[in-house]
C-alpha cells in the first residue's frame, strides 16, 4: 500500500461510524511540534516524518513508509548526465539551489543529515509543505526538488526526472508514533489498532520499536 493512496478522511469516517461517541480531532504540523505534543500528552497518535529508524526517547513507532530520496530535475538539467543510470551522488547538489520541505520535517532532517555526511550544508532556496508544489517549482527551473521517491506529484507533460540520491543514500520515512507506554484511553488504543491494520509496514522493516 502506498501512503499517498491512504484516504484519511474515509478512514476517520469509518472509525466514527463504528465509535460514534468518540471525539476525534485531526491536526497537521511539523514533525518537531507533533513529537513534542505527543510527549506532552496533547496528541495520542501521530504520523511523523523521521530521518532515523529509531524512535525518539519516550515514544514507540512503526514505520509505514520507507523509500529512497530523489532529486527531481527539469528536462536538460546537467545533473541528468552526472547520474548516468547509477544514481546521483549527494555531493552533486553542493552548489545547486534546492527545493525541499520546511525545517522541522523528517524529509528536511534527512537531507540535512545526509549533506553533513557528505561535507556540506544544503542551500535550500524554496520551501513548501506540499510535494506537488516543490515539483512545480523544479519544473520551472527554480532549483532541484528533494523528495521521497514516488512523491514528485507533477502533472504529465512537465518532463521531470527523478534521480535516486546515493553516496550517501538518504531515505524518506514516515512512522506511526505513540507514547512508549501506549495511548492512555481505550478510544485512542482502538484507533491505534485500526491504524496498524490500515497502514502495513513497508517490506524490509523490522516491526515496532520503542
Amino acid at each position: 500500500m502506498r501512503w499517498r493512496f491512504f484516504d484519511i478522511a474515509a478512514f476517520l469516517a469509518d472509525f466514527h461510524q463504528d465509535h460514534p461517541a468518540v471525539e476525534v480531532a485531526l491536526t497537521e504540523d511539523t514533525t518537531e511540534r507533533m513529537q513534542a505534543a505527543l510527549l506532552a500528552g496533547e496528541l495520542d497518535i501521530a504520523l511523523l516524518g523521521t530521518a532515523s529508524d529509531v524512535p525518539p526517547p519516550g515514544t514507540a513507532f512503526r514505520m509505514v513508509l520507507d523509500v529512497p530520496m530523489v532529486a527531481v530535475v527539469a528536462p536538460g538539467d546537467p545533473l541528468l548526465a552526472r547520474a548516468a543510470g547509477t544514481g546521483l551522488p549527494l555531493a552533486a547538489l553542493r552548489d545547486r539551489p534546492l527545493i525541499c520541505l520546511p525545517r522541522g520535517t523528517g524529509v528536511r532532517a534527512a537531507l540535512e543529515r545526509g549533506c553533513a555526511q557528505a561535507g556540506f550544508r544544503p542551500r535550500v532556496t524554496f520551501e513548501a509543505a506540499a510535494p506537488h508544489v516543490l515539483a512545480r517549482l523544479a519544473a520551472r527551473g527554480l532549483g532541484v526538488a528533494v523528495l521521497p521517491a514516488g512523491e514528485d506529484g507533477a502533472p504529465p507533460g512537465d518532463g521531470l526526472r527523478a534521480l535516486r540520491i546515493v553516496e550517501p543514500g538518504i531515505r524518506g520515512r514516515l512512522a506511526l508514533a505513540w507514547q512508549a507506554a501506549g495511548p492512555a484511553s481505550p478510544a485512542a488504543r482502538a484507533l491505534l489498532d485500526r491504524l496498524r491494520d490500515a497502514l502495513p509496514e513497508p517490506s524490509g522493516c523490522a516491526g515496532e520499536r520503542s
